[in-house]
């Protein structure tokens, strides 16, 4: 099974095989300008394909599956998701900006500490 993907930021089309996005061996990446979703909605994305192609995998005892999906045939309700995954993008990306900040502060007071030790060192000297 495949997923047709067409990028809306350079227009260019790719397809990627579901088992390699499931196990991780495929990223959901534009191959053409890099454009990729936030690691939290890849994620759900991923997982929600993997439910669903287990699900169809039951069912297929049953029944022959076929199905087609387009982001056309979604209702309103996906607009909702899309600005619940927005601000999750805000937030993510502002953890990440605090990580940075706090891995700086780190640093710094790294640096702080072995001076300090430094002259400690230098004063038992004399």
């Amino acid at each position: 099974m495949s997923i047709d993907f067409t990028c809306h930021k350079c227009g260019g089309s790719f397809e990627l095989d579901i088992q390699d996005l499931v196990d991780g061996s495929e990223k959901m990446e534009c191959p053409h300008c890099d454009s990729s979703p936030s690691p939290t909605m890849a994620h759900d994305f991923i997982a929600a394909v993997a439910d669903m192609r287990s699900q169809i995998a039951m069912l297929a005892k049953k029944f022959d599956i076929s199905l087609t999906l387009s982001t056309e045939e979604l209702d309103e309700s996906a607009e909702d998701f899309d600005d619940d995954d927005e601000e999750e993008e805000e937030e993510d990306e502002e953890e990440d900006e605090d990580d940075y900040d706090d891995e700086l502060e780190d640093d710094y007071e790294d640096e702080d500490e072995e001076d300090e030790l430094e002259d400690e060192d230098d004063e038992d000297e004399n």
